[in-house]
């Protein structure tokens, strides 16, 4: 794992802001930070505990932290949503949501945010004592990309085709065999190709070596502008699959300490998510400055930087602002449906055991 060197200090506060944090800072963090030594040492690191002092703890992002996909938890970070909680948040990256489940379930890291598909994987599948403690993006932001020459527009679409994808398994190549399924292509049928991230594989596909690719909502709403023969397909338009969802282990959701960090750390992405939405209407000019000490590429063309965050807010609060970081038990137990009825899970579980909205807001 990569511990990132990027931890600005929380400064950049947006300014209608700024009087009421210097105002609330103190009770917030003697509220979450103070009192019973037993409260440090939890999450990978453990901390703060007693005299007002932060909490540490470690989120794992499992792709690069320079991304649009990470808005919650950078601003979070750099405009002192997480401070405000009591929480000083270390970020690590991991080689994908395989190692990231491993590290939580170790007790490496308090918590890290993976696919809705591969939560029900590990635990249906393979029995992981892990626990979905909120879910953040209700609607998938992955997206397919083909050509106006031969374009892929619906699940029937893929039937026959080669797709790249960034990685072999992980929730790029899960979605596509899920969506595939639907139009009743099985699984050892769908036909992948590891094409990686790079910004070339578009030509790929204008060559004809690939039928498409998966990309992040990032690359896609790039590709849009920058490629006009780009075709972009949301699998969300076909399956409730492909949100995220944010988990812990069951040894540290059954922890007291920890269960403070969970509730702190919760409340923080909420706080984030409503700034950025509330943002919208400015012209996302706040966030942008939130965002400002990270070098993420899409924001190098502002344009293309709003249209995704546009769309990563239409996807954290699709289900209203009192579901902000909630799972939904009708979403979760449709993507559980999804996932027998094709072949990834078996069909006699219960997935309400898999999860909990006990330490999100409003619980």
């Amino acid at each position: 794992m990569t511990r990132s060197a990027l931890r600005p200090s929380p400064h950049r506060r947006p300014r209608w802001q700024v009087a009421l944090a210097a105002a609330s800072a103190a009770t917030l963090l003697a509220a979450c930070g103070g009192g019973d030594d037993e409260a440090s040492g939890s999450g990978g690191g453990g901390g703060g505990g007693g005299n007002g002092e932060l909490q540490e703890v470690t989120f794992l992002n499992i792709l690069p932290l320079e991304s649009l996909t990470f808005t919650p938890e950078l601003v979070a970070s750099s405009c002192g949503y997480f401070e405000e909680q009591g929480l000083d948040v270390t970020f690590e990256t991991t080689q994908g949501s395989s190692q990231a489940i491993q590290t939580v379930l170790a007790g490496g890291a308090l918590i890290t945010r993976v696919g809705d598909m591969e939560t029900m994987l590990a635990i249906g599948e393979r029995d992981a004592p892990l626990v979905n403690v909120g879910q953040v993006n209700k609607t998938g932001t992955i997206r397919f990309v083909s050509a106006e020459s031969d374009p892929l527009e619906s699940p029937e679409d893929i039937e026959g085709r080669v797709m790249g994808t960034p990685s072999e398994g992980g929730t790029s190549e899960i979605i596509l065999k899920l969506v595939a399924a639907t139009a009743g292509i099985p699984q050892e049928e769908v036909q992948t190709q590891v094409v990686g991230l790079a910004p070339g594989v578009f030509d790929l596909v204008t060559s004809g070596r690939i039928g498409g690719y998966v990309v992040s909502l990032d690359t896609a709403v790039a590709l849009e502008q920058q490629q006009p023969e780009a075709v972009v397909y949301a699998p969300s338009d076909d399956v409730q699959s492909g949100g995220q969802v944010y988990v812990t282990s069951q040894e540290q959701a059954d922890d007291p300490a920890a269960q403070e960090q969970l509730r702190s750390y919760l409340a923080a992405i909420k706080a984030s998510i409503q700034f950025v939405a509330e943002d919208e209407a400015n012209g996302f000019a706040e966030t942008i400055e939130c965002l400002s000490d990270y070098a993420i590429p899409t924001l190098e063309d502002p344009e293309v930087g709003k249209a995704a965050l546009t769309q990563y807010v239409e996807s954290w609060t699709s289900a209203g602002d009192d579901q902000i970081v909630r799972t939904v038990p009708e979403q979760w137990e449709t993507v559980y449906e999804e996932m027998y009825s094709s072949g990834f899970v078996p069909d006699d579980l219960d997935p309400t055991e898999w999860y909990t909205n006990d330490f999100a807001p409003g619980s």
